[in-house]
């Protein structure tokens, strides 16, 4: 299962929560190199080298696909609400659902290196006018409208800013990262211009100048949090949701009548709600053209049996972790907390996790960066090295005794807590086996809290009824804005460890509002740094994008960073 939260959901550049495997993306595709070279790539999106490709699909000019054809996909669950900038639609589904139907870069195309440029379909300029504070004057390409027939104009601008900035408390929004740092839309000359200005200089401004969602679901707390619930609001891509067929689980996807760019070369495209345990048999009976193995190897050994289908991996931007509600005991302790940092062997957890995936292993140790980027510094790995000596020792110091039972206990309660597992997700359990293994060793019992996979985030994760949890997170292109929700403020709607450190405001303001990407850097490692302190959560393990791809498919596969043009995916000639 996979997760979106924002600068965007839409963009798809922002943070991802996942249940499943320590690994996952949206895409799948050939071996060859999505730049067009027709070799893989080496260079991760920043510059920094990386074992794997920045994107892995077999690229054909659009007047080479073959018009017409299904493409057929899998998600983990129906999204809980279709509006995934609302706290319950925070699915990585429900992305999944919405990137052929939206603009997934927003009003930009990012490419496999991650630079951007302006997608012209969506919009005509986007200028500088200031630095400090940052004031962006945006032209809207006058012919968007959407899918209702409604134009796309400054007013879905101005309804998106006022939904997200955070004034309104009505509007339950998964992030106001970003949209909090607008202090005005004006319009132009016309319904199509307008220009964004922010509180300082901002240099994530590009997540925040485009309106990601229409009038129609911004402009009543009412509509926002609850009228598209069941429902996919009106869209603007060159696809819409024809069909959602909540018996079978099925949601059907076929070219936009409104949509004013190329025509896409696909007739349909279905996404089919699978289990986890079974995406790889249904992979191989040829009831999927596209599955997203989630790192899983039984997964990757039973698609890779599929004989007109192949393999197609590329560097990954998922990272699992271990969430602590820290607002209740034992994890109130910030001791406790740190204990548990120093009894986890974070590089065989990673050994293990990532066995038979065919490239090295990698631990996460950063919370905002990915092993690759440009900037990332394993600072919980320097902090937190194993050792179960360590371990024990924090835990005398906060006034725990061990027990002629091996565990730690103080005023007559063991010391323990439950992991929470979403069924049906192998993946999940066995990140909380080894979580339980390993602080087994140093006194603390852990036990795994077993819940139905469509409730583990609306009734669990998200309202705080936890105590311990694993899922995954994706890094992206905006690290600032996108990973600032995870941990501040303490009350934000994906702060899910429900506590924040006294210096985490300021630094992230610091870090948003540096322009000069060599002291931004900088700017994310004390950020990181604090982070690691008090240990916000556990950093545990990196993996790659690995997707199994029927033979055939173009320009649709595993990426980073880079935009799919959804108007070119399809079958070759």
């Amino acid at each position: 299962m996979r997760a979106k939260l924002t600068v965007a959901t839409a963009m798809g550049v922002g943070l991802a929560l996942s249940l499943s495997a320590c690994g996952g993306s949206s895409g799948g595709g050939k071996s060859s190199s999505a730049s067009g070279s027709g070799s893989k790539s080496s260079s991760a999106s920043n510059g920094a080298t990386s074992s794997l490709p920045p994107s892995a699909y077999t690229k054909a000019a659009y007047s080479s696909v073959k018009q017409g054809g299904t493409l057929t996909g899998e998600i983990s669950q129906l999204p809980a609400n279709y509006n995934n900038y609302q706290a319950n639609g925070l699915l990585g589904d429900t992305q999944t659902i919405q990137n052929p139907i939206t603009p997934a870069g927003g009003g930009f195309n990012f490419n496999p290196d991650g630079s951007y440029k302006i997608n012209p379909d969506y919009i005509e300029s986007a200028k500088i006018v200031t630095s400090s504070p940052t004031k962006i004057e945006v032209k809207l390409n006058p012919k968007g409208v959407w899918s209702d027939g409604k134009p796309i104009t400054y007013m879905d601008e101005v309804n998106n800013w006022k939904a997200l900035n955070n004034t309104n408390k009505k509007y339950e929004a998964a992030t106001t990262s970003g949209w909090d740092q607008i202090t005005a839309v004006t319009k132009g000359s016309s319904n199509y211009d307008y220009t964004v200005t922010f509180k300082t200089a901002y240099s994530d401004w590009v997540g925040y100048v485009y309106p990601a969602l229409p009038s129609t679901v911004t402009d009543t707390p009412t509509n926002f949090n609850t009228t598209w619930a069941t429902k996919q609001y009106p869209t603007n891509g060159p696809f819409v949701i024809s069909k959602i067929d909540a018996s079978a689980q099925v949601i059907t996807e076929t070219p936009n009548p409104r949509w004013w760019g190329r025509k896409p070369k696909l007739d349909k495209i279905v996404w089919r709600v699978i289990d986890q345990s079974s995406i790889g048999q249904s992979f191989v009976n040829k009831e999927l053209d596209v599955v997203d193995t989630q790192a899983n190897a039984d997964v990757i050994k039973q698609a890779s049996g599929r004989t007109d289908a192949t393999l197609e991996k590329s560097g990954g931007l998922n990272w699992t972790q271990l969430t602590m509600n820290d607002s209740k005991p034992p994890f109130n302790d910030v001791n406790v907390r740190k204990a548990v940092a120093f009894g986890i062997d974070r590089t065989t957890f990673a050994k293990v996790v990532q066995k038979g995936l065919t490239v090295p292993p990698q631990t996460q140790g950063n919370g905002i960066l990915m092993p690759g980027q440009k900037g990332y510094v394993d600072n919980f790995g320097n902090a937190y090295p194993y050792s179960t000596s360590k371990a024990e020792a924090l835990l005398k110091q906060s006034g725990y005794t061990k027990g002629s039972d091996g565990y730690y206990a103080k005023n007559g309660q063991t010391l323990g807590f439950a992991i929470l597992v979403p069924s049906g997700t192998p993946t999940n359990a066995q990140r909380a086996q080894l979580i339980q293994t390993f602080l087994k060793k140093i006194g603390i019992k852990v036990t795994l809290n077993t819940v139905p996979t469509a409730k583990y985030f609306s009734d669990y994760i998200q309202v705080g009824n936890y105590q311990a949890s694993s899922f995954t997170w994706q890094g992206g292109l905006l690290p600032v804005s996108s990973s600032e929700p995870i941990y501040y403020p303490a009350d934000g709607g994906s702060n899910y460890s429900k506590i924040t450190g006294p210096n985490q405001g300021k630094l992230w303001a610091k870090a948003l509002g540096d322009l000069n990407p060599t002291s931004r850097l900088k700017d994310i490692d004390a950020i990181d740094k604090d982070l690691t302190s008090y240990v916000a959560i556990i950093p545990l393990a990196t993996s790659p994008l690995i997707w199994g791809v029927k033979k055939g498919i173009v320009n649709y596969g595993p990426t980073q960073f880079e935009t799919i043009d959804w108007t070119q995916v399809g079958y070759s000639s």
